[in-house]
């Protein structure tokens, strides 16, 4: 009897030591994933040795390579409030992509209270019990309850946090806001610039009763994927996953059952902004570019230390409506040069909102595409070093 395709299930675990395999649960280590692609690539050398003749020798096999890709469908945690560490398991994949996890657990403050004097409409400085701590807030979400009359509509992300508790925002306001603020509980994952490795992953991937345990595994690619669902056709945002590493084992074992986790929130209906304007577009990716190498080392079995995470490099591409130049001239700001927030969010309500924002970003040049209804134009932004370059956001 085959294997069928449709009885497919990882489950992941976070592994403190190289090389030491941690068994992932089946029932409380399982993730939801999609569009699995196993590849056990075999390493070859030629043979070449004489044999008298014309003919040659088959190739030497050397070792093999192992390479994971899936894709997880970009949904909040589940339970209506902040989990614990390291419970949400797609968080896990991203900490082993140089993520860190920020867990607000708690609303600052518990009850919402007033802004402090001067706001702006693209500035705001909370009040008394905000931390006096310069950084403290960048790239999560402050909710000001007088710029919009819905919960994901309050929400804006803190570009920056100065230690006079000024937070700069990632959207130009109609107006001033007044009032009350408060950072609701959120479960945040930004990017870490530090030099610290992260630690790899032990996975288990089941193909219809066959189990794969599989070692070291890395975060060799990773993009966050944010097409727009429209009248005429919808897309499911997605976190688009490559991994690599070694197979430590494999075993007959029947594929454990995955719960259902419900509807995943759609990008429209929400907020894309990009250098302080709304505008329209079809999708936004943001490539972490990274890359892994395993030193040689003849010590080990396959002659190779585990993959290490050796480069990363992030470009943003938007896929954008084309404006007026009153409107929003891309041109200059690619000449410019000038750093500039990039903010996409979506979904309707605590516990479904899904933010992602990168509060620093340079536009490349862009062409107009003029072979369809609507003038577009796709293109990059690009990413500098800089700490919480990046954060993918879950408010409660």
């Amino acid at each position: 009897m085959g294997l069928k395709a449709n009885k497919t299930a990882l489950a992941v675990a976070q592994q403190p030591l190289v090389d030491t395999f941690v068994q992932p649960s089946p029932t409380s280590d399982v993730m939801t994933v999609s569009n699995v692609n196993f590849n056990i690539q075999g390493v070859t050398v030629q043979n070449e040795e004489y044999t008298g003749t014309i003919h040659k020798n088959g190739d030497e096999v050397i070792g093999k390579n192992c390479t994971l890709t899936f894709n997880i469908y970009l949904r909040p945690p589940a339970g209506g409030a902040v989990p614990a560490a390291n419970a949400y398991i797609p968080g896990r994949v991203l900490q082993a992509a140089k993520f860190t996890e920020n867990r607000v657990s708690t609303a600052i403050p518990a009850a919402p209270e007033a802004i402090g004097a001067g706001p702006t409409t693209t500035s705001v400085t909370l009040g008394a019990s905000a931390a006096a701590t310069a950084g403290l807030y960048k790239g999560l979400l402050v909710s000001l309850n007088s710029i919009g009359a819905s919960y994901p509509k309050r929400l804006t992300p803190i570009r920056s946090y100065s230690a006079g508790k000024v937070a700069t925002l990632m959207e130009t306001l109609g107006a001033a806001p007044s009032g009350n603020y408060q950072i609701p509980p959120q479960l945040a994952y930004q990017r870490s610039i530090s030099e610290t490795d992260p630690d790899p992953l032990s996975q288990s991937l089941w193909l219809d009763g066959l189990r794969f345990d599989l070692v070291n595994m890395r975060v060799s690619g990773l993009r966050i994927n944010l097409p727009v669902s429209t009248r005429q056709q919808g897309a499911i945002p997605m976190l688009e996953v490559t991994m690599t590493g070694t197979i430590e084992n494999s075993v007959d074992e029947a594929t454990p059952a995955i719960p259902a986790l419900g509807a995943v929130p759609k990008f429209r209906d929400g907020d894309l902004w990009i250098a302080n304007k709304a505008v329209g577009g079809a999708s936004l990716v943001f490539d972490f570019g990274l890359r892994t190498a395993a030193p040689p080392n003849p010590n080990k079995s396959d002659g190779s230390d585990a993959e290490e995470l050796v480069e990363s490099r992030t470009t943003i591409t938007a896929d954008l409506q084309k404006y007026r130049k009153a409107q929003f001239d891309t041109l200059a700001l690619a000449d410019a040069q000038a750093q500039h927030a990039v903010w996409a969010q979506y979904g309707m309500g605590p516990g479904t909102v899904v933010s992602v924002n990168a509060p620093d970003a340079r536009l490349n040049y862009r062409s107009p595409n003029i072979g369809q209804d609507h003038v577009t134009e796709t293109g990059d932004l690009f990413v500098d070093v800089f700490d919480r370059n990046v954060s993918i956001v879950f408010p409660f």
